[in-house]
């Protein structure tokens, strides 16, 4: 009688362990979250949703995981989003000398764009950096670095979500690849009224900051003690899907 009770508490206890050692292995994952890597290319995740198809249809955005670092993950959006203009007024962005922080389109990613697309919950997830707030761009700097797999004209090329060219982002003809031009937080070294963007073969260029139907592709910091990686695969099919920590 007591060899069968021990049987059954046995079974119990494999049958428990089998159903939580899944998630305790995806927990430890969010740990490894790996940045590019030139052998195994990138990780991408999902974090926060918004409009992406021709219908307006919600989806989740997905992003590429650039670098870890110290507990933080340095990621950028996969696609061109939307287009809005880096600031109203030439002479302005001249006169403050391209601070970003002070610009119209850091106004709009944090105050606008991020409390629309996020969970409360997500934006805990976010480092809220103390110069551009939570949401911020790329750096052209950050376009020519290897290390984030960039580098090349092919690589900073981006292609827009089918919502965001229905509505005003521009996108170049099928002969240079029907992607999509994106800003970057970086003023121009030869033009000081303009900010650098990619261009039609992915190098970097320059164009006014008052240009509306330029594209914007946002990057943050995720804060890994603050959130674990608790399904998916982490490929650009099968991202990787987000959960608090604390649960």
């Amino acid at each position: 009688m007591r060899r069968s009770l021990c049987r059954g508490w046995y079974a119990v206890f494999f049958m428990l362990a089998a159903l939580l050692l899944p998630q305790l292995s995806l927990a430890e994952e969010g740990l490894a979250l790996r940045g590019y890597s030139s052998a195994e290319g990138y990780v991408y995740l999902n974090l926060g949703e918004t409009e992406q198809t021709l219908e307006g249809d919600v989806l989740p955005i997905v992003w590429r995981v650039l670098s870890v670092e110290e507990n933080r993950a340095y990621i950028v959006s996969e696609y061109v989003l939307g287009n809005h203009r880096i600031h109203p007024d030439d002479n302005e962005w001249i006169a403050f000398g391209a601070d970003f922080a002070k610009t119209e389109m850091c106004e709009f990613l944090n105050g606008t764009f991020a409390p629309k697309v996020f969970t409360e919950e997500e934006l805990s997830y976010i480092v809220e950096t103390e110069k551009y707030g939570r949401m911020f761009l790329l750096s052209s700097d950050d376009l020519k670095n290897k290390a984030y797999g960039f580098g090349t004209d092919k690589s900073r090329k981006a292609w827009g979500t089918e919502y965001a060219v229905a509505n005003g982002l521009f996108k170049y003809g099928v002969g240079n690849g029907s992607h999509s031009p994106y800003w970057t937080l970086s003023q121009s070294s030869t033009a000081p009224y303009a900010a650098r963007c990619t261009k039609a073969k992915g190098n970097l260029g320059w164009i006014r900051v008052v240009v509306e139907n330029e594209g914007y592709r946002p990057a943050c910091y995720l804060d890994l003690n603050a959130c674990a990686v608790v399904g998916g695969g982490g490929t650009l099919d099968d991202p990787y899907r987000l959960g608090s920590r604390a649960e």
